[in-house]
C-alpha cells in the first residue's frame, strides 16, 4: 500500500472502523506516520519558497501536491513528492535563479518551476500540457488564496484544479490509486457556483478524459457525481478493469530485450509474451486513441507488434549485424 501511496488512507480507514489494532494494520500505520512527517517538511518548504518568490515580486501558483493534500482531513493521508509552482509567463528562469540561491534559509525540498508561457503552450497536435487548453489569463483570474498557517498561498480555482488532476492522472495511466482518490474528494467538495461550462471547455480529448475519470471515481470508489454532467457516470467496460490490473501488477518499463533472443528457450516465450502484453489503457494512451468502444483488442495487438515486435527486432538486428561499408568508399 505504501508503494501505491495509499498507506495513510488505509490506516485512516482501519482506525475509524475499529480495526486499527490488528496486526496487519501495522504497515499502514507506519506509512501514515512517515507520510505525516514528510508532509510537515513539505509545508515548511512551501512557506520558504513562496515567500522568497513574493519578496522578488513573483506570485506563484501552487499546483498538485499540497494544493490537493490540504483538502484531506489530516496531513499524511495524501503523500506527495514534488512541489510544483507555476509562475507568470517569462519569469520561469528568474524564479529558478531565486530559488537556487537559498540565502542561508534551510529548505528540504526543491520546487519544479513551470513557466506559464510554456506550461500552457500548444503544439501542432494540440495542447501539450495538462492544462494547456485553458488560457493563462483565465487560470490566473480564477485562482484563489488559501491559508497555510499565517501565510496565504495561491492555488488553482476549483474548475482548473479538477481538470488538471483528471488529465494528469489519465496521462500517467492511474498508476497510483491516490490520484483517483483525489478526484473523488474534489468532486464531493465542489462549490455551489462551480462553472462546468468553463471546466469542460478546451481540447475534446482532455474533456473526454475528465469525464471518464469522474466515471472511474464513481464506479470504483463510490464518489457522488450527482452534481456532474450526466455523462460522467459512463465508462467503457475495459477501463476500470484495466486500472485495477495496473494497480495489482508490476509495470514493464520499456520494450526490454528482443523477443528474438527467447526462441532458444521456448519455455520462456509464453511467460515473456504475457509479461509484455500491454493492457488496454496503456495501448490507448500510447496510440492516442479515444475512449469510446467496448474493446481494445485491436489496439493492444497493434501496440504489441510495434513496440515489442518491430522496434525490438530492429534493435536486436542492429546489435547483431556489424556495419558494413562498401569497399568503394574505403580509401
Amino acid at each position: 500500500m505504501g508503494t501505491l501511496g495509499v498507506g495513510g488512507l488505509a490506516w485512516w480507514k482501519l482506525l475509524h472502523s475499529g480495526l486499527g489494532e490488528v496486526a496487519d494494520a501495522e504497515s499502514a500505520r507506519r506509512a501514515y506516520r512517515a507520510d505525516a512527517i514528510q508532509a510537515a517538511l513539505h509545508l515548511h518548504s512551501i512557506r520558504v519558497l513562496v515567500s522568497r518568490l513574493r519578496a522578488a515580486g513573483i506570485e506563484p501558483i501552487v499546483i498538485k501536491g499540497w494544493s490537493t493534500a490540504r483538502l484531506y482531513p489530516e496531513p499524511g493521508l495524501r503523500p506527495y513528492v514534488d512541489l510544483d509552482l507555476v509562475v507568470p509567463p517569462g519569469l520561469g528562469a528568474s524564479a529558478e535563479t531565486i530559488l537556487q540561491d537559498d540565502g542561508g534559509v534551510i529548505c528540504p525540498d526543491h520546487a519544479d518551476v513551470l513557466d506559464a508561457s510554456t506550461w500552457t503552450a500548444s503544439g501542432p497536435h494540440g495542447p501539450q500540457g495538462d492544462l494547456a487548453d485553458h488560457p493563462w489569463e483565465a487560470v490566473r483570474e480564477r485562482s484563489r488564496l488559501v491559508a497555510l498557517g499565517e501565510l496565504r498561498v495561491r492555488v488553482l480555482g476549483p474548475e482548473d484544479h479538477l481538470r488538471l488532476s483528471a488529465v494528469h492522472a489519465f496521462r500517467h495511466g492511474f498508476i497510483s490509486p491516490k490520484w483517483l482518490c483525489d478526484i473523488g474528494l474534489l468532486v464531493e467538495r465542489l462549490p455551489h457556483d462551480f462553472d462546468w461550462s468553463y471546466c469542460l471547455a478546451g481540447d475534446p480529448r482532455h474533456t473526454e478524459q475528465l469525464l471518464r475519470t469522474l466515471g472511474l471515481a464513481h464506479h470504483t470508489l463510490g464518489a457522488d457525481v450527482h452534481s456532474c454532467p450526466g455523462t460522467a457516470k459512463e465508462i467503457p467496460p475495459w477501463l476500470s478493469s484495466s486500472v485495477f490490473r495496473r494497480w495489482g501488477m508490476p509495470r514493464v518499463e520499456g520494450p526490454g530485450p528482443s523477443l528474438l533472443s527467447g526462441w532458444r528457450q521456448p519455455s520462456k516465450v509464453r511467460i515473456e509474451l504475457c509479461r509484455r502484453w500491454p493492457d488496454p489503457l496503456e495501448s490507448t494512451l500510447r496510440l492516442g486513441l479515444g475512449l469510446t468502444g467496448h474493446s481494445r483488442s485491436a489496439a493492444q495487438v497493434c501496440d504489441f507488434v510495434w513496440r515489442f515486435g518491430i522496434l525490438s527486432a530492429i534493435r536486436h538486428l542492429r546489435r547483431k549485424t556489424p556495419l558494413r561499408v562498401p569497399r568503394r568508399y574505403i580509401t
